[in-house]
Order: C-alpha cells, then sequence, then structure tokens
C-alpha cells in the first residue's frame, strides 16, 4: 500500500510536470490575438492631422509622416525591445494619437509588451483588435474554365456578344471601348488574382497594392475569391477577346483598380487592418478616386454609425475628394444595422464626393426589377441610408485561377457585387442617370421608400 501511494504521488508530478511543460509550449508557440499599441506620449509621436497647417495634404507632408513611421518602428525596436520588425502600414500616424497594430506575436511576447505597457502606463495603452467580417456571397456557381464554350448563357446570365453579364449590359457598362482615365478604383477586400488575363494591373497600381492581412503578404492572392469577382465586375476587360471562350467585361472595362488585401487567407481581418487600408489610401489616393468596401459588421447600438476609427477615416477620405462605396448587407435587416454601410457622409465646402451604400435588386427576364429579397432595407423615407440599388443576383465575373492555371468564371449574388456595379458606373459618371426606381413592398407609404436604380449613361 506504501508502494502504491508513492508510484501515485510520481505520477501525479509527472503530470503536472508535463502539463505545465505543455502550457509553456504553448504559450511560446501559439500565437497572440492581434491588439493595438497606442503611443500616449504626444512630445515624443506627434500625429498628423491631414488638412492643418502643419500637413495641409498628405503630399505636402509624405516625408515627415515616413520619418515618424521609421522613428516609431526604432523604438519598438529599441526600447520596447518588440520581437518582430513591424512594418510601416502597421503603424497610424493620422489618429489622434500613433498607434501600432501589433499582430503575429507569440502569447508569451505579448505578455511582455503588456507588462511593459502597463509598467508605462503614462506612455502606452493597449486596446483589442475587433473582428470585421467579409461579405459572403448569397449565391456563388462553380467555377466555370475559360476554355468551355459558352453555353447555357440565359442560366448564367451571361451576353456572349458583349463578353459581359447580361445586367452589366442593361446598366449600359462593358463596352470595350471605354476611354482610359487616371482615376483609381481602390478595391480594399481578399486580394485580387491579376494573373486572370481578363483582369490587368499597369505597373503603377501593382506598386500601390498591398497586403494588412496577417501572414498573407501578397495583394495578388485571392484564397476565397471575393477581391477577384468584385474586380471582375468593377474593371475587367476580355483578354484577348474570343466569342468562342467566356470572357469578361466589367462596367468599365480597363478601369484602374488597386488591390489592397485585409482579409487573411481563412477570410478574417480586424478594424485596424481596415482603418489602415484606408489610411494608405488617404495618403496615396487622388481627389476623384473611388474606395469599394463590400464588407461589413452587423450590430446595433446609439454609437453603432456615429464613432469610430474606421468612420473617422471614411469622412477623411470623403473631405479629400474620394467617394467610397459599400455593401448595404445580405442580412434583410434594417439597413442602419451593418456598418460600415451604414456611414452617411458628404464632402462640405464644394467637395462633391460623398459616401454611397449600395442595395440589390434582381432582374427579370422582363427587365423589370424587384427589391432582392436578402438586401438590407431603409425603414423610412425620412431617414435614408441606402443611396441606390443595383443588379445583385446572377452576376457574371472572374474567378480566381486554381493549380491548372485555366482562367475561371463564376455567378455570385449579394450586395457585394451591387456594389462593386455602382463603384464601376461612378467611375465612368460622376453623375449616374435614373434607369429605375423601385419600392421593396407592392405599396406605398412611410415605411417603404422609393430607391434609385442606377445606370453608366
Amino acid at each position: 500500500m506504501r508502494y502504491s501511494a508513492f508510484f501515485l504521488m510520481l505520477f501525479l508530478l509527472g503530470a503536472c510536470s508535463r502539463e505545465k511543460d505543455s502550457k509553456d509550449s504553448n504559450l511560446t508557440t501559439e500565437l497572440s490575438d492581434p491588439f493595438e499599441l497606442v503611443f500616449l506620449d504626444d512630445i515624443q509621436f506627434k500625429p498628423f492631422k491631414l488638412g492643418s497647417g502643419n500637413c495641409p495634404n498628405p503630399m505636402a507632408c509624405a516625408g515627415r509622416i515616413n520619418g515618424l513611421k521609421i522613428r516609431v518602428q526604432k523604438h519598438l525596436k529599441d526600447v520596447i525591445k518588440l520581437p518582430k520588425d513591424i512594418h510601416v502600414q502597421n503603424i497610424s500616424v493620422l489618429d489622434n494619437k500613433v498607434s501600432v497594430l501589433i499582430d503575429g506575436v507569440t502569447k508569451q511576447d505579448s505578455i511582455l509588451i503588456q507588462s511593459y505597457v502597463n509598467s508605462n502606463s503614462s506612455k502606452f495603452e493597449t486596446k483589442a483588435d475587433i473582428e470585421i467580417q467579409g461579405r459572403r456571397p448569397m449565391m456563388q456557381a462553380e467555377l466555370i474554365p475559360q476554355g468551355r464554350r459558352p453555353m447555357m448563357q440565359e442560366q448564367l446570365r451571361y451576353d456572349s456578344l458583349n463578353q459581359t453579364s447580361k445586367f452589366i449590359q442593361l446598366i449600359r457598362g462593358g463596352v470595350s471601348n471605354f476611354p482610359g482615365k487616371s482615376q483609381r478604383v481602390w478595391i480594399v477586400d481578399t486580394g485580387i488574382d491579376k494573373s486572370h488575363p481578363d483582369i490587368s494591373f499597369d505597373s503603377s497600381e501593382v506598386a500601390l497594392s498591398k497586403s494588412f492581412a496577417m501572414n498573407a503578404n501578397d495583394p495578388f492572392v485571392d484564397s476565397d475569391g471575393h477581391g477577384t469577382f468584385i474586380a471582375g465586375i468593377i474593371g475587367a476587360k476580355s483578354n484577348p477577346p474570343n466569342l468562342q471562350e467566356y470572357h469578361m467585361n466589367g462596367v468599365y472595362p480597363g478601369a484602374k483598380m488597386v488591390s489592397l488585401k485585409v482579409f487573411d487567407n481563412k477570410g478574417k481581418s480586424t478594424e485596424n487592418r481596415v482603418k489602415n487600408a484606408l489610411e494608405y489610401i488617404l495618403l496615396n489616393g487622388a481627389s476623384g478616386d473611388i474606395v469599394n468596401l463590400s464588407l461589413g459588421q452587423q450590430g446595433s447600438g446609439p454609437n453603432f454609425c456615429t464613432s469610430g476609427k474606421i468612420k473617422e477615416k471614411i469622412e477623411a477620405l470623403v473631405d479629400f475628394g474620394i467617394n467610397v462605396v459599400m455593401s448595404a448587407g445580405n442580412e434583410a435587416e434594417p439597413s442602419d444595422t451593418n456598418f460600415p454601410g451604414c456611414i452617411n457622409y458628404e464632402g462640405t465646402g464644394g467637395n462633391t464626393a460623398k459616401t454611397y451604400t449600395v442595395g440589390s435588386v434582381e432582374v427579370l427576364s422582363s427587365n423589370s426589377v424587384l427589391f432582392s429579397f436578402f438586401s438590407n432595407y431603409d425603414v423610412s423615407e425620412t431617414d435614408r441610408i441606402i443611396d441606390y440599388l443595383e443588379p445583385g443576383e446572377y452576376i457574371f465575373t472572374t474567378g480566381p485561377l486554381k493549380a491548372d492555371s485555366i482562367p475561371n468564371y463564376t455567378v455570385v449574388s449579394g450586395t457585394s457585387f451591387s456594389a462593386a456595379i455602382f463603384s464601376g458606373i461612378l467611375y465612368g459618371n460622376p453623375n449616374p442617370v435614373t434607369w429605375k426606381t423601385v419600392q421593396r413592398g407592392a405599396a406605398s407609404g412611410e415605411g417603404d421608400p422609393v430607391y434609385i436604380v442606377g445606370k453608366l449613361q
């Protein structure tokens, strides 16, 4: 009996030791959730404010902004002893405080950083990062290889003569000889597969494209497909035009596009990644550019749509003359429950830029339209959020290449793609033409607003 108790004690001690070793091992190998490190010391690290005397516009203070980011990098490495290099894209210098997105560090390193911050609480604070959801398609067909002869064109809603979606042709898009333009569409999404022959990026747009996603550094890798769907709808151009194969002309074929990847290969993103991407556009964009945000977050509450870093950046973009196009959401809920689509903001002082929230319509065979069953909606005519509706069901577009390197196409549904259609319209015409008007229900009244369906020309 005495020996049994002795061996039992040895066993328990060994088990506890193994459990401790396992926990220690987890701390050194498992990655911490991303968090924001905020510099409270305005004397050493003073943020820039666009439009102020020290920074009237991004071009005027680009060198000083970059210099501040380099100083922050050095401080992170030499003083805080951060165990990894932080890319300048993760450093925000246009907020009320300079801040850094910390990701890719182990849980053990995160504990050490937090300990340092706690002992220097007058200089630093940390904030949890909020997850942002990708806008999932309501429907996505199987990928269709390019080499297949166009068939089932009615089911695919494919216009083989113009090599585009029938619904893009209906809103007067997809014309391959539209003139070239200098403005850009910044697509904040899952990345874009630029190896697709119908999606073309000039060298300047390649250089501007960036990834803000964790462990996914290439803005032209799109594991999800969503960003490539969006790019095809906005600005794909059939290359080479071949009526014997599937090809794609977007709303404005050949539109200049920039890929800003904020979602990782698992489809996850955070508030700070999106915020940093928007700040990057603010520093590199130009008046007349367009930002496409086909992403969202459900919620409610008094401050849900009226505060936050993403809202501040969107308003700053509009004030700088950059239009921001957002999807209304696919939950069949009131439009004020979807962020950032619930933001409604217009430029001031002669600036015509604004935010646009876009919902979806279904186009019937008679070319009449119905409010899509899944699209979020406004609850009254007097409190409007949704600016336009666009076709958002069964939209033919480009898909990412797979291992066989054969270009693919697909058919998708959702307000993401309505927003993409509107971004293409706005690229070609800053004053979209009314194609149709529609209500969500059959009867008119305060609870059933009249919506405009826009077209290019």
